[in-house]
């Protein structure tokens, strides 16, 4: 069974593992953007709440955060520690928590609890339902690219829409594309990756980048066929292929 996108939610949900599968969470963004004189102040208990809430429709039993758990590199501050601290501490006694590290999580082992399990960044799968998870800043591995199906993250894609008036919008979405095996042969000696699912950003204050104008960002955005890509809307709306959203 593949993994099925939660309704309304940055979330996939795979029923059969009862894993919930979230990315880009960027723990203490807002930190960042108060030194770049946007003040927002913490919303770690927002954050909280509503992964809670996502729990609690999907009744999961594990949690899987694929990338980017908190924001601020190199090292961690002491504001972003104790934000870490409380989101672990809130849902390590309910859930068994899984993390596949991105490109904002060096040292995020040191930060976490023994109920956290630290997977390679260069992915980590499913055998049974040959779904592999990588946050996608680099390759994932040989292992990983045999799954049927590879889900990635580190793009935060959204879609740029124009209305009647021309305001121009963008949205958080999904990209569902397929690999281009033309591209990835150099790079494996074999792939069986079918279908990839590219994740939007849980966290909306990450800001996204507009895929139908500017494309996937990191390794495995290069060997997939942009053009043909499906982009749905966090609701399930299906706007088309990005050749035709440009």
């Amino acid at each position: 069974m593949k993994p099925v996108p939660v309704q309304d939610e940055a979330a996939l949900f795979i029923p059969q593992h009862g894993l919930l599968v979230m990315a880009d969470l960027h723990v203490g963004i807002e930190y960042m953007l108060y030194e770049q004189g946007i003040h927002v102040g913490s919303r770690v208990n927002r954050l909280v709440e509503h992964v809670k809430d996502v729990v609690a429709k999907t009744r999961a039993e594990e949690l899987l955060i694929l990338g980017d758990v908190k924001h601020v590199v190199p090292g961690s501050p002491f504001s972003q520690k104790k934000d870490l601290e409380y989101f672990f501490k809130e849902f390590e006694k309910e859930l068994f928590i899984h993390i596949v590290p991105g490109n904002h999580d060096g040292g995020i082992e040191k930060l976490v609890s023994k109920h956290v399990r630290v997977h390679s960044s260069s992915g980590w799968m499913l055998e049974e339902e040959s779904i592999g998870f990588v946050h996608g800043h680099r390759w994932p591995s040989e292992r990983v690219m045999r799954c049927s199906t590879l889900v990635v993250a580190h793009t935060h894609p959204t879609v740029r829409l124009k209305d009647k008036l021309g305001y121009r919008f963008s949205e958080r979405c999904w990209v569902n594309t397929t690999i281009d095996y033309t591209k990835v042969g150099k790079r494996y000696s074999s792939t069986e990756v079918v279908d990839v699912i590219v994740m939007p950003a849980f966290n909306p204050l990450c800001g996204g980048i507009p895929v139908n104008t500017e494309g996937l960002i990191g390794p495995v955005g290069r060997v997939v066929d942009l053009d043909l890509s499906r982009v749905y809307l966090l609701d399930g709306s299906y706007l088309g292929r990005v050749m035709d959203l440009r």
